[in-house]
């Protein structure tokens, strides 16, 4: 989970939002017919969810999401189950300026068949509290779905980050590959844990190679103010930029841990807390906030980042 919030950005107009996943076009060949059910299942869900905005449809929009499932929008804290989330909603819609549009750029399903993700670009209007005039803002998003038990797709996990909503590379619709031998689900968690431990190790040694090294090839950072990162290169650029400030420090724990039944798929959960320089003022800031890693089994065995997304929350007063 590497955050590298950008200090000094302006992170979010009251009321910013995550959006579901609009999945574009993507070629399918390869995938069983199994998986591309479900793929199309989403693509459709997608689309109704966007419909469901633009009609300013609190109910309808809350149906997307699980019953426990996790909305988190920047500069509030997480909104936790149905109650929370339809309260979140409203307080968006009720803005006459609400206007959202969002599309994305990777889907991928776990190669157990219940657990899947959509990551992209969005572009929201609404009032700006200060200004009192419509104000646009940019960014990314990725949502984590779950298949329920009737065969529908519900968001299970929803997160935002604003930014300039530069596209990342895409990635044709895809699925996991199934296992080779019985996944142990446990000791994954217990890895990725503990990969997650180190990883917060490695910044406090700001040591950028071993930093950089827990993403994946084919990774994507979605950073608060920035465009997203892709690839290698991006992430390296990613925590060389962090690292250049000398008061840069971040420290995360993850609240929920999930491992796909088949081993191949896994998303940690939490919150961060990080502390920079703010370009602006000069001064040491701290930040609290919100994220969301998805995870994939490499072909050695091992797991690397392959999504990495922040919410920024609320300054800290007295950063340590």
């Amino acid at each position: 989970m590497g955050k590298l919030q950008v200090f000094g950005a302006a992170f979010a107009v009251a009321g910013l939002t995550l959006l579901a996943a609009c999945g574009k076009p993507a070629a399918t060949g390869g995938l069983s017919a199994d998986a591309k059910t479900a793929l199309d299942a989403i693509k459709t869900d997608e689309t109704a969810w966007v419909a469901d905005l633009k009609g300013k449809n609190v109910e309808k929009v809350v149906d997307h999401y699980a019953s426990d499932g996790t909305f988190m929008p920047p500069g509030q804290t997480p909104s936790h189950g149905t109650d929370q989330i339809r309260y979140t909603w409203r307080q968006m819609m009720d803005d006459p300026a609400f206007a959202l549009d969002f599309k994305a750029d990777r889907v991928w399903l776990a190669a157990s068949g219940d657990l899947a993700y959509s990551r992209g670009t969005f572009t929201l209007t609404s009032t700006d509290p200060a200004t009192k005039k419509a104000a646009t803002q940019k960014g990314s998003y990725v949502t984590v779905w779950r298949k329920a038990a009737n065969g529908t797709w519900r968001a299970l996990e929803d997160i935002v980050t604003p930014g300039s909503a530069t596209p990342a590379a895409a990635v044709a619709t895809g699925a996991g590959a199934p296992p080779k031998s019985e996944p142990d689900t446990g000791a994954d968690a217990n890895a990725i844990r503990a990969d997650e431990t180190q990883w917060v190790a490695d910044w406090k040694a700001r040591d950028a190679a071993k930093i950089a090294a827990h993403y994946a090839p084919d990774a994507t950072v979605m950073n608060p103010g920035a465009p997203a990162a892709s690839g290698t290169a991006g992430a390296n650029a990613a925590v060389a930029e962090a690292l250049k400030d000398p008061a840069f420090k971040l420290t995360f724990k993850s609240d929920a841990m999930i491992v796909a039944s088949t081993g191949d798929f896994a998303y940690s959960r939490g919150t961060y807390t990080q502390t920079g320089t703010d370009p602006k003022t000069h001064k040491v800031t701290s930040q609290k906030g919100s994220y969301v890693t998805l995870y994939q089994r490499q072909a050695d065995g091992s797991w690397k980042a392959v999504e990495d997304i922040a919410a920024p929350g609320y300054p800290v007063a007295n950063p340590a």
